[in-house]
């Protein structure tokens, strides 16, 4: 690798985290000028372990700097200090993030994804069953991990090819424990591609039908997470109250004893991120507070390590879109700071959080701040931005009042089919 491309990556990894050279020579052990020099390529990196440590520093995957490689990481910040000289194409390729937007297909050689996803889940939620024979429970659920698997990784296409097949099933096996349990994970996952879009009719039925499944299932977690859906389709249709008292009812209906399982105990931290959130759209900034102060409560209690920061990192992330809501830009910006990106569990929740990461720069202020985490949102997760209304209406309002440095605007517009 050249060691110009090596310097543009250390430089342009430097602004995402919002350092100065001398911050990032104080963390690596270097002056100043050392790390200038590196950046522009008058100072060669060549000792290994130099380069790991700049890359673990600034969240970098080692290929990203000619070394072993490694699962890509996201080194996003909220508090970038941003020079338009940056070679933001070589970052990002190094990385294993696409940059540039000749890489990106055009999205008009497919359906839309989110005129598809409601097309097919509302045909399969309103119509009656098929009498056709269903596949035996190991291939329903080889299908169900699949879909969810395109869920993830944001194939929305794929996805709501998939769907219909599942909801049949659930629709006729929800009458045990076991076959409520795959219905309920059937429903919440049309529920999660419906949130896709601003505001789906659909997405009440499938969380309703969620709910159900689930009380018949017996099963505690997926009771937790249906009656968050529950309280987030009440939310989205404007019934704030409602969504508050369904997340609170169902807190209560979970008390946290010695013996409560840690996946539990999230779960639970969950329903009260759903219903801060819910606070935050209200505009009770107070409220919304305390439901976060609560749900990082319920975290602290969690025992086991790595899922208690996964519970932290779910909240700080969720927590941006409730300062959103807010209008509060600095308080989404901080909560974006606290995201161990590279952690984040799929390609999906990394998406909705650089797109969310986006949204806070706009309402900040700042739109080529915007701009580039939108950008790499697209390049890191092309569904999720293509599909997710949000992300849609962002690129509108970019695309509306064009600047300087945003020289892909015109084709992400085009291939998230926003009319320029």
């Amino acid at each position: 690798m050249d060691q110009s491309d090596i310097g543009k990556v250390i430089k342009q990894a430097r602004f995402l985290k919002g350092w100065t050279q001398e911050e990032l020579g104080h963390r690596i052990g270097y002056t100043k000028a050392w790390v200038s020099r590196a950046e522009t390529g008058r100072k060669p990196v060549v000792e290994l372990p130099v380069l790991r440590r700049i890359a673990a520093v600034l969240d970098l995957p080692p290929e990203a700097l000619g070394l072993a490689d490694r699962t890509p990481t996201l080194p996003i910040s909220s508090d970038t200090t941003l020079e338009d000289s940056v070679d933001r194409r070589a970052f990002l390729s190094s990385v294993g993030i696409l940059g540039a937007s000749t890489a990106l297909p055009a999205a008009a050689a497919e359906p839309d994804p989110a005129v598809l996803l409601e097309q097919r889940i509302s045909r399969a939620l309103l119509g009656p069953a098929t009498d056709n024979e269903l596949p035996d429970q190991a291939t329903l659920d080889r299908n169900l991990a699949a879909a969810t698997e395109a869920f993830d990784s944001c194939h929305y296409v794929r996805l709501a090819n998939q769907l219909p097949g599942l909801i049949n099933a659930a629709s006729a096996l929800d009458t045990t424990p076991s076959g409520a349990a795959f219905a309920t994970e059937v429903y919440l996952l049309c529920g999660n591609a419906l949130g896709k879009i601003l505001v789906s009719g659909f997405q009440p039925l499938a969380s309703d039908r969620a709910a159900r499944a689930a009380e018949n299932s017996g099963d505690p977690m997926l009771m937790a997470a249906a009656w968050r859906h529950v309280s987030g389709s009440a939310r989205r249709f404007g019934s704030y109250d409602t969504a508050e008292e369904v997340g609170i009812r169902a807190v209560e209906a979970l008390p946290i004893t010695s013996t409560t399982p840690d996946r539990l105990r999230r779960r639970i931290a969950e329903l009260w991120n759903a219903t801060g959130y819910a606070a935050a759209v209200r505009g009770d900034a107070d409220r919304s507070a305390e439901c976060y102060r609560e749900s990082h409560q319920v975290i602290s209690t969690i025992r086991d390590p790595g899922l208690r920061q996964k519970g932290e990192d779910a909240a700080a992330a969720h927590q941006i879109s409730a300062a959103f809501k807010l209008e509060d830009s600095t308080l989404a910006l901080t909560s974006a700071s606290r995201v161990r990106v590279g952690t984040l569990p799929t390609v999906e929740r990394s998406g909705r959080y650089l797109v969310d990461v986006a949204m806070a720069w706009h309402l900040h202020g700042d739109p080529l701040r915007s701009y580039r985490a939108l950008v790499t949102a697209e390049s890191y997760a092309s569904g999720e931005v293509r599909t997710r209304t949000a992300a849609r209406q962002l690129i509108a309002s970019l695309a509306a009042s064009p600047q300087r440095g945003m020289p892909e605007i015109a084709g992400l517009a085009h291939r998230a089919r926003v009319a320029v």
